[in-house]
């Protein structure tokens, strides 16, 4: 026993010398596969073992990776096993080795830990000689092993460090990009510009060829529009796309990406709502799209939308001012067309009242003093509202000055204004219309062209309904119009009107009515046209109460023969 004692402690001293230099070499590097490839060789050289494994331990995933191999053919490095859970601080040897491991022609397994956390473990395969592991052999390798804890913890730290700084470098070029590109989509309101500017972002940043961008459209809130990107089959996706997509990303998103020829689908929402959809082919490298990918993508892809909004409400900004400015050019045509100014009539009274629902309307009245002391009085209603309306108004003027000037009986000029109507207007377009014309005699011929029936109040209180005449103007080209004629004396009232008048809407969703009209001319029939004419504008207010804008034109003319014929 004295004569190998002096071996013993030489031996001990070469192993704990060993322990020193494989330290101090460990402790050298902070590159993870130098510190597993070091110590296994190490604990290889120790044991004379020909096979050996390197694995590491990843938390996040509960997998172990493979970092080095030596000895072994049927496995690469990097690749991962499936293993159950080691106990820190542990040999594992004989039967205790799991079964994947046993199939490498693995014998011992070193749990590499740190505070009972698992770190990884260098899994090594029988001696050589085939002779049994020693024990001081195996105290060297699991000293090696626990001195080595510090170095892989070191390592692994650098590890995240290199990745994390190389996230944050690639967070900043993205949010660089993100910030040029913002600047180029707020210097354009050209909506191709902006798609442009997107298409050579996602092409040239993720360097991805084959993409589809889809847009909710303003129209139709239930349909997403293609548009850019690759040619595709799908033109429009309907609403109902998006919840499958999201249930089946939720479940097994595989057999849908596939079915579509993409590898990510990703909705692009603004306050909770879906406004655009970005289907994404495969990375030329066959590499999955990663969590910083999704988000530069979701980044891009909200810029864009929010860019094409504000193109779409410039464009609707501009389109309204065009539009505010054709209106306030066509009001100024329409007002033309009206008689700025009632001329003196012999004999007659005469006040007038036009109101549009619009900008401009599709009511029509004048006054026109004719040859041989006749004066024509007309109005007129226009189908519909609005710029149509009042380009008919505008023919039915043309007409009427156009052609009674001709000596034509007011008869003949009805009839020629209701073909030329009909061979200009569109089917659903007509005219109603009432022509008198005032004679020097005190008389009235009239022809009522479909239009409500004005009232002739005699002066004693008598009603009569002036409807001689036809049908609506331009329904029909051929038509014959009759004619009516009255006399009017002293304190007779004619009121013409358009439904505007009799037909605006009260609080209670009744109609003004045209027997709450007549009521109210009976009971003030002595009083001047003037104050008639206020008297009905006022009583029609506080029926329907205050509105922003009338439901539809209102016209009235009001005449009150003041002769002693």
């Amino acid at each position: 026993m004295q004569q190998g004692t002096p071996k013993v402690e030489q031996a001990q001293r070469q192993d704990l010398h060993a322990l020193f230099q494989t330290s101090q070499v460990l402790s050298s590097t902070l590159e993870l596969y130098s510190v597993f490839s070091n110590l296994l060789l190490t604990t290889m050289g120790k044991l004379l073992v020909s096979r050996g494994l390197a694995l590491l331990y990843e938390t996040d995933q509960r997998q172990w990776r493979i970092i080095v191999v030596k000895g072994v053919s049927s496995i690469e490095e990097g690749s991962v096993l499936e293993l159950p859970e080691l106990t820190s601080g542990e040999l594992i040897a004989g039967e205790e080795i799991p079964a994947r491991l046993h199939a490498f022609g693995i014998h011992l397994l070193l749990p590499v830990h740190d505070d009972q956390l698992v770190l990884g473990a260098i899994a090594l395969g029988q001696k050589a000689t085939g002779a049994p592991f020693q024990e001081e052999e195996l105290q060297f390798v699991l000293s090696l092993v626990n001195m080595s804890s510090a170095s892989v913890r070191n390592s692994l730290i650098m590890e995240e460090l290199r990745k994390t700084n190389l996230d944050l470098d690639s967070t900043v070029r993205q949010l660089n990009t993100l910030f040029d590109l913002s600047k180029e989509f707020n210097t354009t309101i050209d909506r191709k510009h902006v798609l442009k500017i997107f298409s050579f972002a996602l092409m040239g940043h993720m360097v991805v060829q084959n993409y589809q961008f889809y847009l909710r459209r303003p129209e139709d809130h239930h349909t997403f529009e293609l548009v850019s990107g690759n040619e595709s089959k799908i033109q429009c996706l309907p609403e109902t796309f998006l919840t499958e997509v999201e249930d089946t990303l939720r479940a097994t998103p595989r057999d849908l990406l596939d079915q579509h020829d993409i590898a990510l689908i990703l909705p692009i929402r603004q306050q909770g709502v879906v406004y655009g959809l970005l289907c994404l082919g495969g990375k030329p490298d066959g590499a999955p799209y990663d969590q910083n990918d999704v988000e530069f993508l979701y980044a891009l892809g909200s810029l864009a939308v929010t860019s094409i909004q504000n193109v779409e409400l410039i464009e609707e900004r501009i389109a309204k001012q065009r539009m505010e400015e054709e209106l306030r050019t066509a009001r100024t045509i329409q007002r033309r067309l009206l008689p700025d100014t009632i001329p003196d009539i012999s004999g007659l009274e005469v006040s007038t009242l036009t109101l549009s629902s619009r900008e401009v309307g599709g009511d029509y009245f004048d006054v026109v003093l004719l040859n041989n002391d006749r004066t024509l009085f007309m109005i007129a209603d226009v189908t519909g509202k609005g710029v149509p309306a009042a380009l008919l108004m505008s023919s039915i003027h043309a007409c009427t000055h156009i052609m009674l000037p001709m000596n034509l009986s007011l008869q003949e000029a009805i009839e020629h204004t209701n073909r030329v109507l009909y061979d200009n207007t569109d089917p659903d377009k007509f005219i109603t219309a009432f022509a008198g014309i005032h004679h020097p005699d005190h008389s009235l011929s009239f022809v009522n062209a479909g239009h409500e029936p004005p009232l002739l109040i005699r002066s004693n209180g008598e009603v009569e309904h002036l409807s001689d005449g036809g049908p609506l103007l331009g329904i029909l080209p051929d038509l014959t119009y009759d004619s009516g004629s009255i006399h009017l004396s002293h304190g007779d009232l004619v009121v013409m009107y358009t439904d505007g008048v009799t037909e605006a809407m009260g609080k209670a969703m009744e109609e003004y009515s045209a027997n709450r009209l007549l009521n109210l001319i009976l009971a003030n029939r002595e009083s001047s046209v003037s104050v008639l004419t206020d008297l009905i504008q006022n009583d029609i207010e506080a029926f329907t109460g205050p509105v922003e804008t009338l439901s539809d034109d209102r016209t009235l003319i009001v005449i009150k023969a003041t002769n002693d014929g």
